[in-house]
């Protein structure tokens, strides 16, 4: 682990040694309590993150997608894809002038109204 990275946990969370968490179990669980979360040192380093249950499932959550979120997703963008199939189909179909005229027009700057 990066020493930025150590060092961005380390700010964030309260220490214990490991030797401090054997001996006052009790005093590190009322931390838990109090702060959701708890660093645990080893020889001066981050080795471990103690958590409350509820933190560890509202990290489950949030880890998990979305399902239905996501499929609403991909059924807008579905219906939005075959709205394009006529014009796609209706832009092949037209006869090299008419695409020039068309893209002639797209291509002119519009002016802005007074």
């Amino acid at each position: 682990m990066s020493a930025v990275v150590e060092q961005a946990i380390a700010d964030h969370l309260p220490s214990v040694t490991a030797t401090e968490l054997v001996a006052g179990i009790q005093k590190v669980g009322r931390a838990v309590a109090a702060h959701g979360a708890v660093l645990i040192t080893k020889h001066d380093q981050p080795a471990f993150v103690l958590m409350s249950v509820e933190r560890y499932r509202e990290l489950q959550r949030a880890a998990e997608p979305d399902l239905g979120a996501l499929s609403g997703e991909f059924d807008a963008m579905f219906a939005r894809m075959q709205g394009q199939v006529e014009a796609l189909a209706e832009a092949f179909a037209m006869a090299p002038e008419a695409v020039g005229q068309v893209a002639v027009k797209a291509a002119k700057p519009r002016r802005k109204a007074a």
